[in-house]
């Protein structure tokens, strides 16, 4: 089967000419055979491609690395709040569970603990001593918070990480 003549011209001057890509480069540099060759262009892509592939991969670690530390913040704060249930006048017992049951490094300094009350009709109560209409009974809740710095792999910058829970004492 011939090809036809627009065809067989493409391939006479173009693509096929001297085994290069870009035929009409090629026949302008028969001087230079070695110009038309295309040996080590695999390693020159990679050697672009591959900081850009690596940094991606950082970040994901990176995430993935910060993620896991606020999961832990978050698991220390239950512990805190477990201790809240059981005893939600004794804020060192809370916060030294909090600090007790993680592994990052942090005090009792970067746990806090705040007391909010509600009425059964859901107003909110400023003080505990403060009393509900209808003289409903009064809703305790602690909020036990976990501060930590997370610093990022390579480049030394921080981000603050944070779990928090609510949890209802009386």
């Amino acid at each position: 089967m011939a090809l036809p003549r627009k065809a067989k011209a493409f391939y006479t001057r173009g693509m096929m000419a001297g085994g290069c890509a870009v035929g009409a480069i090629c026949r302008a540099m028969t001087r230079w055979p070695a110009a038309c060759s295309e040996r080590g262009a695999a390693a020159v892509e990679f050697a672009l491609i591959i900081p850009a592939i690596l940094a991606a991969l950082l970040g994901i670690v990176n995430y993935g690395l910060a993620m896991y530390d606020k999961m832990e913040l978050v698991g220390a704060a239950r512990a805190g709040a477990q201790q809240a249930i059981f005893d939600r006048t004794d804020t060192t017992a809370i916060k030294t569970a909090v600090v007790n049951s993680t592994n990052l490094g942090i005090t009792t300094a970067d746990v806090t603990t705040t007391e909010s009350y509600l009425c059964a009709d859901g107003t909110v109560v400023a003080l505990a001593t403060d009393t509900c209409v209808n003289s409903d009974p009064m809703q305790y809740y602690m909020t036990i918070t976990a501060n930590y710095t997370h610093t990022l792999l390579l480049l030394g910058t921080t981000m603050n990480l944070s779990g928090s829970v609510k949890v209802r004492t009386q």
